[in-house]
């Protein structure tokens, strides 16, 4: 694109560009998607081309036929320029109708006779959107944020009145009006803050109600407590715990040997206190020799609930088995023993 300046254009002629205009710009951050935003989109469109000079290329004050023949390619290119930013600025549904487009004040006309639908509708949305605006769980500049966007638009489609008396007064009505919507809106929290805004005498404004109150929800946050989550606190117990007892595992007692305290606190040498708990001591296991016999079976090695002491050797095993089978025979023989009786002489 070619820079105008180069025609000797002054920067205030409406067909003067600057080299940072250029056709992919997004001049607002509204795009427009139909009737329920066309007022605030087509007022922060007005904003922006009236900084960029070209204003008049939408309401056709600044028409083609107005300038000379030598002038008329700069009025194509500055026309062609407002065009693209009003493609870029509205939904790809509504694009489709205006790519086709050539002039960018038809187009601009064409978007108005389409959405700009004020009518009792939309003004009963606003009132009911007003009244019924509370600010539930969003903060307080958030609440009020939105609730001013409400008056704005209502500003923008009621006209005011034209005299000035009339005028003033109906603006400090309109103040105080909002200045009671605002306070309705408030949780009960600010209940205190509600009461003191008041009782003041003369009523402030609402910008001034609301840095009182932005005042008070600062003061809330501040006094607060910061909230220890339950991890938090769980691992702060355990690392003061963990502490207490690595501390008690690095003392040792120089009278008993034994580590978790010293000599000073020793209850062996200074005597046990009345309510000291004895723990009880396990009773000594009697070391048992488990034999397997052939009928039984075998008891997995690895069992715990048997303890395998053998305090006998192999030779002295085998001793104990050989006297306890002689026994055994003695006792049989004892039991055969008795007076013989003949019977005929040819019995022996």
């Amino acid at each position: 694109m070619a820079n105008p300046s180069s025609f000797n254009l002054p920067f205030g002629h409406p067909l003067y560009l600057h080299p940072s205009d250029m056709p992919g710009m997004l001049l607002v951050s509204h795009q427009l998607t139909g009737t329920e935003n066309y007022c605030v989109w087509s007022r922060s469109m007005r904003i922006a081309l009236l900084a960029k000079n070209k204003l008049g290329f939408i309401d056709g004050s600044c028409s083609r036929a107005d300038f000379d023949a030598d002038l008329m390619p700069h009025w194509d290119r500055c026309n062609a320029l407002v065009l693209s930013w009003i493609l870029n600025t509205v939904t790809q549904e509504l694009s489709a109708g205006i790519v086709f487009a050539s002039n960018a004040a038809i187009v601009w006309k064409d978007l108005q006779e389409r959405y700009d639908k004020v009518d009792g509708s939309r003004i009963y949305y606003l009132h009911r959107a007003i009244s019924t605006h509370t600010q539930g769980a969003y903060s307080i500049s958030t609440y009020f944020t939105k609730l001013r966007l409400f008056w704005d638009e209502y500003d923008v489609l009621v006209p005011s009145s034209t005299c000035d008396c009339d005028l003033i007064r109906r603006n400090a009505q309109l103040q105080q009006q909002r200045l009671f919507q605002f306070l309705m809106g408030l949780n009960e929290t600010y209940s205190n803050v509600r009461s003191q805004i008041l009782l003041m005498q003369p009523l402030p404004t609402v910008n001034q109600a609301y840095s009182l109150v932005m005042r008070d929800e600062t003061q809330r946050e501040l006094a607060s407590p910061l909230p220890v989550s339950e991890p938090t606190a769980l691992l702060s117990q355990q690392s003061s715990t963990s502490s207490v007892s690595k501390k008690r595992s690095d003392l040792s007692c120089s009278y008993c040997q034994k580590r978790g305290h010293i000599r000073t606190d020793c209850y062996r040498l200074n005597g046990f206190p009345a309510d000291f708990k004895f723990t009880k001591k396990k009773s000594p296991t009697v070391n048992q020799v488990v034999v397997p016999s052939s009928d039984s079976p075998a008891m997995p090695a690895s069992s715990p609930s048997i303890v395998s002491a053998p305090t006998f050797t192999a030779e002295q095993y085998q001793q104990i088995l050989d006297l306890l089978h002689k026994n055994s025979s003695v006792q049989a023989v004892a039991h055969m023993a008795g007076p013989l009786q003949w019977k005929d002489d040819g019995d022996w």
